[in-house]
């Protein structure tokens, strides 16, 4: 695996694959070993054999070796207290290893773990191994002991335990805590590749030695650490492919995407931006354009039943009866205590009203225009070509934002970068957008219930303030004011703690080889959605989603359980975030299962009726 990491860091730093390297570089080690006999090799004799590569790329590559061993390595926290406790007693520690790898190396890791040592031998320094027990004769010789005066600790019977006896020597097999395999690693998914291999080993060993893990420990350090991760490595990527000078985060859900990926590559933090923008801050700027009614409608709430307050509070119309008054005046029209559909108001039927009370807010929207545009400013967006990180699905906010922008003649270069996308964000922006979900080889059912679920992983992403509502002016200085928090506010405790578990993930991430996931970082949150654990369905369930529609929770178990829901039949629209739900009611696996194959029926369905009617629609245009 070693070998292996090599190749792809190589790739990753220098640009050149060496598909052949790890075969390579095992022919090199069997090669010296042969050549030597009996003796020992170290790393200058296997790297001497490596001769399909120049003197630079050797030392390339046996940097990245050593660094792999050095960031691979942690202490076995059993041994450690056996460490402490010989030290304790004025015992003396000799570390004995077969190894190729020079003094320093060890040295370094050893000083990483905080274990120190009064003699070290080494097989590679001495030509003999403890493989065929020499090496403990030259340790006995050296330190001129007896056989009873030592006792050596290990892990492999043949060169630990047997070969040491050989010599007189007591030896023990060393303290491990079994691996623990975390509910939502299925070993299928993990074996199949260096990078998924490497993720589920270190989960493994988390998870091993923090036990028992807390839902908050668990949902952050082994969920969303790895999908967070896994995604800003892929911004990483996009961001150097299409030469981006700046990536803007987007408040709120881009308040934790930021901190990890300023946490992998601090070297780009002065190139990140934390931005404040959604339909609400652009609501009033779009409507200084023409066809004010239509962009109205783009930047509302998604409601199919609308009253005169909620049209007065979108508009920010603090004086309801002034604002009646003006329109009465010019038109005559006094319904305001009768409510209106969606499809009236896309109609066009009260946009004659509308437009009065755009003219009534003209002030403000005039202010918010130009507050709007400095801020902008001020961020840099206009300085060359910028990424925009969201978590949208339909591109509509960046639609919005590019068509103000062009309204007022303000030139713009900005790349949409998001976890899944439609194919009608697609064809909104004209093609300026990355998805990293849909770009990926997972599944497309799998991308379905990702993007089924989205709310509850914007959710462990935000920030501790409320959505944003519109622009202030501070001490001369554009700032936003947000929504103070309702009931999402008691739910920022839980959120806090997830987001450092996560963040502690990523810290041993990079710290341990941080190679790209390759989606490895997607399986243990898709999982966790089909298959949640009562206590984390629990935590995150219960989280409070605060919006104009009213306030609630992911999952609303207060609705008594229905067996037509595990059908997908009339599940109530308040639970969002239905395994989580079925398993806060206790439903089976093969229940949860039963949905699960409901659904993906559905889904397999319409994807045949879309084949279809994409058939017919080709031959008739083709008649």
């Amino acid at each position: 695996m070693i070998h292996q990491m090599v190749a792809k860091l190589y790739r990753e730093q220098y640009g050149i694959s060496l598909p052949l390297y790890p075969k390579q570089r095992m022919d090199a080690e069997i090669t010296a070993r042969n050549v030597s006999g009996k003796n020992e090799v170290n790393m200058d004799m296997i790297f001497e054999y490596l001769s399909d590569y120049s003197e630079e790329e050797r030392n390339r590559l046996r940097f990245l070796e050593e660094k792999c061993e050095i960031d691979n390595c942690i202490g076995n926290p059993l041994m450690i207290e056996v460490w402490k406790w010989c030290r304790d007693n004025g015992k003396k520690i000799v570390i004995v290893t077969d190894m190729y790898l020079p003094r320093r190396v060890l040295n370094t890791i050893l000083a990483k773990i905080g274990v120190d040592y009064d003699c070290l031998y080494i097989s590679g320094e001495e030509g003999v191994t403890k493989r065929t027990s020499e090496l403990f004769a030259v340790v006995l010789r050296k330190l001129n002991i007896k056989p009873t005066q030592i006792i050596h600790i290990g892990d492999d019977l043949n060169n630990d335990i047997n070969m040491p006896r050989m010599k007189g020597i007591t030896s023990l097999l060393r303290l491990s805590k079994e691996s623990n395999v975390l509910p939502y690693i299925k070993v299928e998914q993990y074996n199949s590749s260096l990078e998924k291999d490497h993720l589920f080993s270190l989960l493994s060993r988390y998870c091993s030695n923090k036990e028992p893990l807390s839902a908050e420990q668990r949902i952050g350090y082994t969920i969303l650490g790895p999908l967070i991760v896994d995604f800003c490595q892929w911004l990483h990527v996009i961001r150097k492919e299409n030469n981006l000078h700046k990536l803007f985060f987007v408040a709120r859900e881009g308040f934790f995407i930021k901190k990890v990926y300023e946490k992998m590559y601090p070297q780009e933090a002065s190139d990140l931006m934390y931005i404040r923008l959604n339909k609400n801050i652009l609501r009033l700027p779009l409507l200084s354009m023409h066809n004010s009614c239509e962009y109205f409608m783009k930047a509302k709430v998604g409601r199919l039943i609308y009253d005169w307050k909620l049209i007065f509070d979108l508009l920010y119309i603090s004086d309801y009866e002034s604002a009646k008054h003006f329109v009465t005046l010019r038109t005559g029209f006094d319904g305001f205590h009768e409510t209106m559909t969606l499809k009236e108001l896309e109609s066009g039927k009260y946009n004659e009203i509308l437009i009065l009370l755009f003219e009534f807010q003209r002030d403000m929207i005039e202010e918010q225009c130009s507050l709007l545009d400095e801020y902008l400013m001020s961020l840099g967006l206009f300085e060359g070509s910028v990424g925009l990180v969201n978590n949208s699905i339909n591109g509509n906010g960046q639609s919005m934002l590019i068509d103000y922008l062009l309204s007022k003649g303000k030139d713009c270069d900005i790349l949409g970068l998001q976890f899944i996308k439609t194919s009608k964000c697609e064809k909104l922006l004209k093609g300026k957008c990355r998805a990293w979900l849909t770009e990926s080889n997972i599944s497309e059912f799998s991308k379905t219930r990702f993007h089924s679920n989205c709310l509850l992983m914007e959710h462990l992403m935000f920030e501790p303030c409320g959505t944003s509502i519109r622009f202030y002016r501070h001490e001369n200085k554009v700032e936003v004011l947000c929504e103070a928090p309702r009931k999402e506010q008691k739910d920022w405790g839980k959120i806090a703690n997830i987001q450092k578990y996560a963040l502690e993930f990523v810290d041993d991430y990079t710290r341990h080889v941080g190679i790209s996931l390759d989606m490895a970082g997607f399986y243990g949150y898709f999982n966790m959605l089909c298959h949640p654990l009562y206590d984390d369905a629990a935590l995150l369930g219960h989280l409070n989603d605060d919006d104009m529609d009213g306030d609630k929770e992911i999952s609303d178990i207060r609705f008594p359980f229905r067996f037509k829901y595990l059908f997908s039949k009339d599940i109530p629209f308040d639970v969002t975030w239905h395994e989580g739900y079925f398993t806060l009611k206790n439903v089976s696996r093969w229940g949860i299962n039963l949905y699960l194959i409901s659904i993906r029926l559905q889904f397999y369905k319409q994807v045949v009726k879309n084949y279809i009617k994409k058939i017919i629609f080709l031959k008739r245009y083709s008649n």
